[in-house]
């Protein structure tokens, strides 16, 4: 790895603004990326590229329409000339059982976590595929792999996503596109740390502690990374031991 490891290239990430995007963005940034922040919250987005700096652009989006996904490529692409990392983090994960949820919410979730993979991996594949060099991580989570009572459309649709990264990667990968996820346990980013599950969760983790959003950035970056050149259609785990396959 070097400090300027990314120099050149242009990355774009969903849910930016806050969470675990932001860190990713912020670690691109720093190793020399121009980012794109692409996020539902314009005003958030405005304000953490104005902190980034290092000509980072904020995008407004609905990642789960597909004329606002098209529109955010073409305003890359028209901006940056290129496109060389897309990282789809955007997700949501409301605490509901089956008898509680709304079919609207169950929509709603699999939007957001799953159909946004498709659009939006799709619409910026494309462009990495006609040059010929790519890198594509998408967020999934731990609990797609069990059983969630609580959490049952949220896991349903990170495994859709896992189910996504298999198959665009064998698809893309003759073109030079990697395709990959990361699966994060518990994260102590500043919403997990104002909800009392957190707490609850550590004492299960073989570690004895959460990870900070910059360590589940440390672990894409280096599937985003041109070292990366031979793990393909994977979801790397990285829950502190938390979960083991």
């Amino acid at each position: 790895m070097t400090a300027n490891e990314f120099e050149g290239q242009v990355a774009v990430v969903t849910g930016a603004a806050a969470g675990i995007g932001n860190a990713i963005a912020r670690l691109l940034a720093e190793r020399g990326a121009r980012v794109c922040l692409v996020d539902i919250n314009q005003d958030a987005a405005d304000a953490e590229a104005r902190d980034i700096g290092n000509g980072a652009l904020a995008i407004a989006a609905d990642v789960t329409d597909q004329t606002a996904v098209d529109k955010a490529r073409d305003t890359v692409l028209n901006d940056c000339r290129r496109v060389d990392i897309l990282i789809n983090n955007a997700g949501i994960y409301p605490q509901e059982t089956f008898d509680e949820m709304t079919v609207a919410s169950w929509d709603r979730v699999f939007d957001v976590n799953a159909k946004s993979v498709f659009l939006m991996t799709r619409a910026f594949g494309r462009p990495m595929r006609e040059a010929g060099y790519g890198r594509v991580v998408c967020i999934v989570t731990v609990d797609a792999y069990t059983a969630k009572p609580t959490l049952p459309h949220y896991a349903a649709s990170k495994a859709a996503a896992a189910s996504l990264v298999k198959t665009f990667a064998k698809d893309f990968a003759p073109d030079g596109v990697l395709v990959n996820g990361v699966s994060p346990g518990a994260v102590a980013t500043e919403r997990a740390k104002s909800q009392d599950w957190l707490a609850k969760r550590i004492p299960e983790i073989p570690v004895g502690y959460a990870a900070e959003p910059s360590d589940i950035g440390e672990v894409v970056l280096f599937l985003a990374s041109p070292r990366n050149r031979y793990v393909v259609g994977e979801t790397v785990i990285a829950s502190g031991g938390l979960l083991m396959l």
